[in-house]
């Protein structure tokens, strides 16, 4: 399925074969019937993915599968035993890198003619490698608060989809943030003073996991698209003992993501 792969520099690109249309029905028929949802927006879009775990698995799934145009996968760590149960990986990918793994993994996936280039490292790495890190959007999905106020101050014109799950695998948020409006550290204060939050041994389950990236796959559409909507955060209690947030928040006067 896959087309070619080659080495450039520090990166490792995929193509996905397009799947051709039959008696007059083409692969993305049935979702460009939704309201709002164009097609050609999302052939000749490039999205750059920050993190290749288990949210950024699922992400990346679901946006090849939407047929989008371009892919930018970062992510320096490998592929564990633990990481199976919930993440895109499979027995032969254990130890290897995990963004080359995604990448490599969802060539299967791929119903167009879709780019797919794997960086093997950090994000703040391929910064500081000068590597072309353009795209039209930003998903920023480690669980790293550092990663997330770097990536708001990065991308400066360009639109940022956090995301995160709680350390119980109970609650989960997606905060859009936009040029000119709030920023991440409009929507979590708290973050400034926060370090790495520490991933390994903490209770992950997939079942969250898609609910959160579905939302994301939305709100990707919504600032790129016409499927608008009238929250930049949602925040939602998988159990549904607490009441789900959803809100519109304001850009501060002040804020230090412009500092």
């Amino acid at each position: 399925m896959m087309e070619n792969s080659t080495v450039l520099l520090k990166s490792v690109r995929f193509r996905c074969k397009e799947i051709e249309s039959q008696e007059g029905e083409t692969t993305t028929d049935r979702q460009e019937k939704v309201q709002g949802y164009k097609q050609e927006i999302m052939n000749g879009l490039s999205v750059s993915l920050i993190g290749a775990g288990g949210l950024g698995g699922e992400i990346a799934r679901g946006l090849v599968r939407k047929g989008v145009g371009r892919l930018k996968i970062f992510d320096g760590d490998s592929v564990e035993i633990s990481n199976l149960s919930r993440q895109y990986f499979y027995e032969e990918d254990l130890y290897k890198n995990k963004a080359i793994c995604l990448a490599q993994n969802l060539v299967k996936e791929g119903i167009r003619k879709t780019e797919i280039i794997a960086y093997p490292f950090m994000f703040q790495g391929a910064v500081e490698e000068r590597i072309d890190t353009s795209c039209n959007i930003c998903v920023c999905a480690p669980d790293n608060d550092e990663v997330r106020i770097f990536i708001s101050k990065y991308f400066k014109t360009t639109p940022v989809v956090f995301t995160g799950l709680d350390r119980q695998a109970n609650t989960g948020y997606i905060f859009i943030q936009e040029p000119g409006k709030a920023g991440f550290l409009d929507a979590f204060p708290e973050s400034a003073n926060k370090k790495r939050n520490p991933c390994p041994g903490t209770p992950a389950i997939i079942d969250i996991v898609k609910i959160v990236a579905g939302y994301i796959l939305f709100a990707i559409d919504s600032v790129v698209m016409e499927r608008k909507t009238n929250w930049n955060y949602r925040q939602f209690y998988i159990a549904g003992f607490v009441p789900e947030v959803v809100k519109k928040i304001e850009k501060k006067m002040f804020t230090s993501t412009e500092k």
